[in-house]
């Protein structure tokens, strides 16, 4: 072990050492900025995209591991007045097992952003209707971060529930419909899922053209947000894009998909709210409706729909992140029961920014539908 800690220490220890690890550790920093700024060659842009969509995770958990140190050292002088040097071997020592966490807790969370899983909701509704599987899926959120084999594994999985219906409850892009990698493939992937009364799909806040910049995006008033190729790319994929529309099914239930507030406020448009909606529904039928956002929940109860299918919130995506959603959304994942109307929102299939998962899981959802409640 002594001889282990000293090879360490002559190695770890070099000029040479810091030099490279201060250009490695630059580079990675810079990336957000660089990744953004830096426009071609293609390769050298996804490049930059890619690491600094694991950069961002990886600072955010170094920064979480410095503040917990450095609160752990301060109750320490505090409680026993340690003089420095023992305070600064506390400190190496408290030092690198948090850095063995914050590496174990990245690797995990990139692997676990990559662990596709199925989770699985039983709704009741009132009234008589034929029992059905939807199967949902949202925020695919394509560009850098996607590998178009997990995409086709999530198709797989789709076709797996033989659903009837197939909703995707937008951010179905991340901003730049020239970051999707492979995109025929992925759109062959996505035209392979069956079901018995197709794929339906709405906007989300993401599904537009514009600049963005650590996972953030900017809004230009001198650019044209709304991506023709993005349209095309659902038509190849056999996927129908509900804008404010509504159909109905062959089984009789009514189908809505609603525009994206944040989309339509870039955009300058408008949506119908859910007393506009209230008017158009038969009561009689069935009514589901597909809202990237869970918002307006108790509206859209009122509005006499009975199930609400949305995305979004990607459940927080990262610890702490997930612990805080519950105070922003009345449904920040899962199902909840509003008044008559089920709500159920999933995490989502991609991932926003950081390229990892902490605490939530990538997912497809498969609901049992019945009838007669």
């Amino acid at each position: 072990m002594l001889r282990w800690t000293g090879a360490c220490h002559r190695v770890f220890g070099t000029r040479a050492f810091r030099v490279l690890f201060l250009a490695v550790y630059s580079f990675a920093a810079l990336t957000p900025l660089t990744g953004f700024l830096v426009q071609s060659p293609p390769a050298l842009r996804r490049l930059l995209k890619q690491v600094s969509n694991y950069w961002l995770g990886w600072m955010l958990y170094l920064l979480l591991a410095v503040l917990a140190v450095e609160a752990l050292l301060a109750c320490l002088r505090r409680i026993q007045r340690r003089d420095f040097a023992q305070m600064q071997r506390v400190r190496q020592v408290q030092g690198g097992a948090a850095l063995a966490l914050v590496c174990a807790v990245c690797l995990y969370g990139m692997a676990n952003a990559r662990t596709l899983r199925v989770t699985e909701y039983a709704v009741t509704l009132e009234g008589a209707g034929e029992d059905m599987t939807v199967a949902l899926l949202a925020d695919l959120h394509l560009g850098y971060s996607t590998d178009p084999a997990y995409i086709e594994r999530a198709a797989q999985a789709v076709n797996d529930m033989q659903p009837d219906l197939i909703v995707v409850a937008g951010d179905i892009f991340d901003n730049e419909y020239e970051a999707v990698p492979e995109p025929d493939r992925i759109a062959a992937a996505l035209a392979s899922m069956h079901s018995t009364y197709g794929a339906y799909a709405c906007w989300g806040n993401h599904d537009l053209s514009e600049p963005i910049l650590a996972g953030f995006t900017w809004d230009t008033e001198d650019e044209e947000k709304n991506d023709p190729q993005m349209a095309g790319f659902l038509r190849r994929a056999g996927i129908n894009l509900l804008e404010d529309e509504k159909v109905t099914l062959k089984n009789g239930v009514q189908l809505v998909g609603r525009k994206d507030p944040s989309r339509d406020r870039k955009l300058g448009d408008e949506r119908l709210s859910p007393a506009e909606w209230a008017g158009l529904l038969e009561p009689e039928k069935p009514a589901f409706v597909i809202d990237h956002q869970p918002k307006e929940l108790e509206a859209l109860a009122e509005a006499g729909f009975d199930l609400d299918l949305s995305g979004h919130t990607h459940g927080g995506q990262v610890f702490p992140s997930n612990l805080i959603m519950g105070f922003l959304w009345e449904n920040p994942c899962g199902m909840v029961q509003i008044k008559d109307m089920f709500s159920v929102v999933t995490s989502g299939l991609g991932v926003w920014g950081p390229d990892m998962r902490v605490g939530t899981a990538s997912e497809v959802v498969k609901i049992s539908v019945h009838f007669g409640g």
